[in-house]
């Protein structure tokens, strides 16, 4: 989506949205569909600029966003910039009744001189939104300020050998998104985590997360609880992603957790 004008205003009301940051934009493909976008500490909403009486508007709750970025296009010649924000809010399953988080990514073009610079600049005042709240680890134990480094271990034989193929098809572009720097560490035998937590150098990670059935993550505690430093290594914030046949205990944490 292409911004013809942007006048950030805190104080500033349109369609019933006070807006942190309020631009109109058009869309990349068709420069004459235009799109009024308000930015607020809780909501990005989007909504299209018609005559028509019944306009599409769209509100996208930051809890549900993962990560933001902003920068320039391919084209070199290309002065505009761009910002992107990815969502996973809940949407129902299609043939299902359950619901799901499924992807939503939302693009705009910062165009307001000639000057790529500005562009980007005027790119970067939205990108990265107030709040990135959605939790990209299943179930964590302690609070994990952003950015934060993440060690993720993998035990590749987990959920009928199909953990690490969950990981790259699903949990790898979410961390992308969210500019979360990672180790991944893919377990290679029984008690392997458990053996390189007890040594880890922890300071260099603000959390571990074990993608593994149960077994996986019982190591890791037991590593944590073998080191001489215990008493401060078991504050380390964990997460589960599962990865398990059955994943009995992550379903139950994150049961007791709502």
């Amino acid at each position: 989506m292409d911004t013809d004008t942007c006048a950030p205003d805190p104080s500033r009301q349109r369609n019933g949205v006070v807006g942190v940051l309020y631009g109109e934009f058009t869309d990349t493909l068709n420069d004459r569909v235009r799109y009024s976008v308000s930015l607020t500490e809780r909501a990005l909403t989007v909504q299209r600029i018609s005559s028509s009486p019944g306009r599409t508007k769209v509100v996208f709750n930051l809890t549900d966003c993962v990560g933001c970025r902003a920068y320039r296009g391919p084209d070199g010649a290309d002065v505009g910039a761009y910002f992107t924000a990815y969502f996973y809010p809940f949407k129902r399953r299609w043939m299902s009744a359950g619901v799901a988080r499924q992807r939503v990514e939302q693009c705009f073009r910062v165009a307001l001189v000639q000057d790529p610079l500005a562009n980007l600049q005027e790119a970067e005042r939205w990108a990265p939104l107030p709040s990135c709240g959605l939790c990209l680890t299943g179930v964590v134990y302690a609070e994990v300020r952003r950015p934060c480094r993440v060690m993720i271990l993998v035990n590749p034989h987990s959920g009928r050998g199909q953990a690490l193929q969950l990981f790259t098809g699903h949990v790898q572009g979410m961390l992308t998104e969210a500019a979360i720097p990672y180790t991944l560490v893919i377990t290679e035998h029984q008690n392997h985590a458990r053996e390189l937590v007890r040594k880890a150098d922890l300071s260099q990670w603000d959390a571990l997360v074990i993608m593994s059935g149960d077994g996986l993550l019982f190591e890791v505690i037991n590593g944590l609880m073998d080191r001489e430093d215990w008493q401060e290594a078991i504050q380390t914030p964990l997460g589960i992603l599962p990865g398990g046949s059955g994943n009995a205990l992550a379903a139950s944490v994150h049961h007791y957790s709502q």
